[in-house]
């Protein structure tokens, strides 16, 4: 029979299933209903920076002085971070599985300021979701590798639980980023965050909201980034993106991944999909003749392979092949 337990940034989970921060986990009942479906471990919704700062901006309307600006402020702040852990004094009640929080900011001092509460509120770990845009040619890479490292260093200094910190796949090296965030004191690396959508609308002439749901194809980045990291940092990789069955998950395991964070195949599943997950995972590893995922967690991986430098191509050559 299967064992299908891992151990993610210290957490047993029962299986590697991890549902990703979204919609579907902003509330306890739909954290139980994500246990009770087979998921290993929750990402509650990110609490994000922008959305109180958009509550503050529409409280403040008109207000021209300072200390009313600043009350304002502190209040609407306060209110979403008490809702936030409300929410996970509520799960944590609920469930027996781990309730990982998660924070969206843009601004490092946001998150000096109020990580520690969400910490105190009972969360068995704490998700970074760090997305900077360089939208402009004067952005330094170095600039904003400080960012993530000085942030990932700050929330450190503040909270004991576990960190994981959720990352984009434009970087000039993904794994010396990993490495870096490990030593700056994060337990584990997401691989990688799904960024807001763009698409453009031809007859009308603007700019539109893409599909913001994922799909399978998307996993092939994902498995590229983890094959090459995987065993050369310690911090542990999830693998996030395109993961929309069990057969998806095996991959992602297969590669380096310790976890496989899922979501977009739950909005058009449900729930009841992880069940479906979880069973296609053991009824692989049962064919195949593993026991524990830490039997082939990483088999494919560069550090494993008898052809390393076979990584270190995008291989366009061997791709063209019978398309010329």
């Amino acid at each position: 029979m299967a064992d299908l337990r891992v151990q993610y940034m210290g957490l047993q989970l029962e299986n590697p299933l991890v549902v990703s921060s979204s919609g579907l986990t902003r509330t306890a009942e739909q954290v139980k209903q994500c246990e009770a479906a087979g998921a290993g471990a929750v990402v509650l919704k990110s609490l994000f920076e922008e959305e109180i700062q958009a509550h503050i901006d529409d409280e403040s309307g008109g207000a021209e002085h300072t200390e009313a600006l600043d009350y304002i402020r502190e209040l609407e702040t306060d209110a979403g971070i008490q809702g936030y852990t409300k929410v996970i004094h509520e799960a944590k009640a609920s469930v027996n599985i781990p309730v990982i929080a998660s924070i969206n900011a843009v601004t490092r001092n946001w998150w000096e300021d109020h990580v520690a509460e969400i910490a105190q509120a009972g969360a068995d770990a704490l998700e970074l979701n760090i997305s900077l845009m360089p939208y402009d040619y004067k952005s330094n890479e170095a600039d904003i590798l400080d960012f993530y490292i000085r942030t990932v260093e700050a929330v450190r200094a503040r909270v004991n639980i576990p960190i994981a910190v959720k990352i984009g796949q434009h970087f000039t090296s993904i794994p010396a980023l990993v490495d870096r965030l490990r030593w700056a004191g994060a337990q584990a690396v997401v691989l990688f965050n799904r960024f807001y959508q763009l698409d453009i609308d031809i007859e009308t002439l603007r700019l539109q909201s893409g599909s913001p749901l994922s799909i399978p194809a998307d996993l092939a980045l994902t498995l590229r980034w983890l094959t090459v990291t995987y065993g050369k940092t310690e911090a542990q990789l999830a693998a996030n993106g395109g993961i929309h069955t069990g057969a998806d998950a095996v991959k992602a395991l297969l590669a380096g991944a310790e976890v496989t964070q899922v979501c977009s195949t739950l909005y058009q599943n449900q729930y009841s999909h992880l069940t479906t997950m979880r069973d296609e995972i053991a009824s692989w590893m049962d064919r195949h003749g593993y026991s524990t995922i830490g039997q082939f967690r990483g088999k494919l991986s560069q550090k494993k392979s008898s052809t390393p430098e076979a990584f270190e191509r995008l291989q366009y050559i061997k791709a063209l092949v019978g398309h010329e």
